[in-house]
């Protein structure tokens, strides 16, 4: 029950707090996608912390996989067919959670 809730933190930071702007402009400009990971790897965090296994490199593993995934998924032109590259996007975001709850 316990990783459902870092699942609940990933989705709000991933989706519900990135705005449109924000996604259309992360692949452009650094410091909005560096924003973007921060927001996300903060939930995360405060989901970790409130099970009592943060660690620093828990945060550092988050911050830079969050960066590398949505470098490599911002590159890809927004079509109506390459919709389908934010599954690979979010299971490497669901691998990292597997990963920072085990280990």
């Amino acid at each position: 029950m316990n990783f459902i809730w870092l699942i609940f933190a990933h989705f709000i930071g991933d989706i519900a707090l990135q705005s449109s702007w924000q996604a259309d402009n992360k692949g452009r400009l650094w410091y909005v996608m560096f924003s973007h990971c921060m927001i996300w790897t903060a939930l995360i965090c405060a989901g970790l912390q409130f099970l009592g296994i943060l660690t620093l490199w828990k945060v550092l593993f988050l911050v830079g996989g969050h960066y590398l995934l949505d470098s490599w998924k911002s590159k890809i032109p927004k079509t109506a067919e390459n919709w389908k590259y934010i599954y690979p996007d979010q299971l490497g975001h669901l691998i990292q959670l597997v990963i920072v709850y085990l280990f």
